[in-house]
């Protein structure tokens, strides 16, 4: 009897793959627990480590392509009236040379122009949640942004919220997810920014080596006159994330 009750007892689960476990950081974010979270974060960085190349300037042996979110996914947050999986998608991986201890004080500066390439004259965070104990608690803040490229300017209000973690391994790590409220439209109605999310995560790197960042865009923009295919649209995203990494980078190198 008893070894039919050890046989009727269920298997673990498998540790999420790279997919499931971007899904999963941006569903649960608020309810899952410290534990489900490392699964998570380690399940990517495993991946990570054994199909990319960290060392590669050709950004698409950085990156993977994740399927887009889907109802479940963004119940927890207010998006627009959209189908998500209309969204192109894009998960970069870059390797920072600093830890994540040195990028902790970077949510907390209010005008975040010089760390946003793609913002260059507007982007003001305020806080709406956890400013005095982060980073020993969620941070929420609101982002007053005007998103400017060679294809558009489009200014919108960006929720954006982090949350800091115990690997259980002896590290720390943190996720942030952003989502738009509304459908963006830009100047002189050029483009719409119909649904946009992400998110990214900062994880020390076992060897001291510094942080690995990831994060994965979920984005669906139309466009007045220009008509780009899908893989131009998604080498775009990949562009934009890493000028991102590589400008929080550069502010470091010099503050």
């Amino acid at each position: 009897m008893l070894w039919l009750a050890a046989c009727a007892v269920s298997e673990p689960a498998p540790p999420p793959d790279f997919d499931e476990a971007v899904h999963l950081a941006f569903r649960n974010f608020e309810t899952a627990t410290d534990a489900e979270l490392a699964q998570y974060v380690l399940a990517m960085e495993a991946e990570i480590d054994e199909a990319l190349d960290l060392a590669a300037v050709d950004l698409s042996l950085r990156s993977f392509t994740p399927t887009p979110l889907n109802p479940e996914d963004v119940a927890g947050v207010d998006v627009p009236d959209r189908d998500p999986s209309l969204a192109l998608t894009s998960a970069l991986v870059r390797q920072s040379a600093f830890p994540r201890a040195d990028h902790l004080p970077l949510p907390l500066i209010v005008d975040q122009t010089p760390l946003e390439p793609q913002c260059p004259d507007h982007y003001i965070r305020s806080f709406v949640e956890g400013e005095g104990c982060w980073p020993d608690c969620v941070l929420r803040t609101s982002n007053d942004l005007t998103k400017a490229n060679l294809l558009f300017e489009a200014s919108y209000v960006l929720p954006k919220e982090y949350r800091p973690f115990d690997v259980g391994d002896g590290r720390t790590a943190t996720f942030a997810r952003t989502w738009t409220t509304d459908r963006v439209v830009a100047e002189e109605e050029a483009a719409v920014i119909e649904q946009s999310e992400s998110i990214e995560f900062w994880l020390d790197r076992p060897d001291g080596s510094g942080a690995l960042r990831m994060m994965a865009v979920f984005s669906e923009t139309t466009f007045a006159e220009l008509e780009a295919d899908d893989a131009t649209v998604e080498a775009t995203l990949r562009l934009g994330t890493d000028q991102i990494f590589a400008r929080q980078d550069e502010w470091l190198f010099g503050n």
